[in-house]
């Protein structure tokens, strides 16, 4: 049915001082306070409407009061519902009912109603809309606080914003949120160019320490597939559940990329190439040969052979449409710098560099993984974990900055928050249209703004 708000604004404009920046800055003021009596007028008018349906059965046929006027009846302990719908009007409650809402606090005064065939007393409005008994806050708060959370972290969110809620609210809105029960369904490889897997620590209740870890896949134009994200369990629990995830779990042309973290080595790898972060390589080679003795200066040159070594770029162009000599020269460099670190392998064993050595031997063995893929299918891969690391500073940024207990609830809902609002904006969007129920039922326009006095 529709209906129509009349709304009076009245102004006091100084002629030759108001400036733009100014009645726009009192607009703004003025924009909460507007939608919440905006808000309120829309629920007095819907509360009429139906108060009036379920009053008037001799007027209002079954159909257009299907969904309206439903309660338990009065003093069954068994709380079935009742199958009248014809009610009694008996005024309005005494005390209003609060509700947080995205513009501030809505007071409503609820209308209450009588049942003609149980006789119990309740409000259909709120059944209509969909409260509980003892609901304070819509769900869009919900919403705005979480996205909110997802901006900065907790202390910063009170403090430069409007959100009337404490800190603690905030926590059990993160921690109460279903978050981790969704977004569990099946992905598909076929699109994907890489996987990667890293952690995080964390600090946890009581002072312990805890253990973040998230998997994502790359798709080939670049962007990113949050996979999951797990808060103290093992890589073993991990690499179950992402291959339940992924269809087709059987191997497929992809690397998956780590940083060399231990658990790692053997992740995903009977369904995907595993390949060390080049970015990493130079840093853990000086680390290693630190462990044997060398100072910064004596292994800067080993490092820096080593990042032109990894170094290697692949054309751009497509696959099919580069010519063979191109293609032959990418593997012939490939073999060279391989041979090259075997050969530096040599050279650290007889002057007693083991750790450097060691570490070296391992590497090689992943290091060229998105080369040999590309030579054999053309896809091109990541060869870094710069994604991810993004990711785990933006996920940092809320668990390591403030001083709070996490749960492990907290930090999965945190985490998992954070990867699918900024990398997959769509679902995310879609999430929050099914949890507040947007399926098109109301919508509202802007009919016509205009002053009445507009000649003197």
């Amino acid at each position: 049915m529709k209906r129509e708000i009349c709304i009076t604004f009245k102004y006091n404009l100084a002629t030759g001082n108001a400036n733009l920046n100014e009645i726009v800055y009192q607009l703004k003021e003025l924009q909460n306070d507007l939608m919440l009596r905006i808000l309120e007028q829309i629920l007095k008018d819907y509360d009429d409407l139906i108060a009036q349906r379920l009053s008037r059965t001799d007027i209002y046929p079954s159909r257009q009061r299907k969904g309206l006027g439903r309660h338990f009846r009065k003093d069954d302990k068994e709380r079935r519902y009742c199958r009248g719908r014809k009610v009694r009007k008996r005024g309005y409650r005494k005390s209003p009912r609060q509700i947080s809402t995205v513009f501030g606090k809505l007071s409503l005064f609820i209308r209450e109603v009588e049942c003609c065939n149980c006789g119990a007393r309740y409000a259909p409005l709120l059944s209509a809309l969909k409260i509980g008994p003892y609901d304070r806050k819509e769900a869009n708060f919900e919403h705005e606080v979480i996205e909110s959370v997802i901006d900065t972290n907790y202390r910063r969110l009170i403090e430069g914003r409007s959100i009337d809620i404490s800190l603690g609210g905030i926590h059990n809105i993160v921690v109460g949120s279903d978050i981790d029960n969704m977004f569990q369904e099946p992905v598909s490889s076929d699109n994907m160019s890489a996987i990667m897997a890293d952690g995080t620590g964390f600090k946890k209740k009581k002072g312990g320490k805890g253990e973040l870890r998230a998997v994502i896949g790359i798709t080939r134009s670049g962007s990113v597939e949050p996979l999951g994200s797990y808060s103290n369990k093992s890589w073993d629990e991990i690499e179950k559940n992402i291959k339940e995830r992924i269809k087709k779990a059987g191997a497929f042309n992809i690397p998956f990329i780590y940083d060399g973290e231990p658990g790692l080595d053997d992740f995903l790898s009977d369904v995907a190439e595993s390949q060390r972060c080049t970015w990493h390589a130079p840093r853990g080679l000086y680390h290693s040969l630190w462990q044997d003795g060398l100072k910064k200066k004596e292994s800067q040159p080993e490092t820096d052979k080593i990042k032109g070594l990894i170094g290697i770029e692949l054309p751009e162009e497509d696959f099919e449409l580069i010519k063979d000599e191109d293609k032959e020269q990418v593997k012939s460099k490939y073999e060279s710098c391989k041979a090259e670190i075997e050969e530096m392998v040599k050279i650290f064993y007889e002057k007693g560099y083991h750790h450097g050595a060691f570490y070296l031997e391992n590497l090689s063995r992943r290091l060229f993984t998105n080369i040999e893929l590309w030579l054999k299918t053309g896809v091109i891969a990541p060869k870094t974990t710069s994604l991810l690391e993004r990711m785990f500073r933006e996920i940092g940024r809320r668990l390591k900055k403030i001083a709070w207990g996490w749960s492990d609830s907290a930090v999965t809902n945190i985490s998992k928050m954070i990867m699918i609002k900024q990398y997959s904006k769509e679902k995310w969007k879609q999430y929050w249209k099914k949890k507040l129920g947007i399926e098109g039922y109301f919508n509202i326009h802007i009919i016509t703004v205009e002053s009445r006095c507009r000649n003197f």
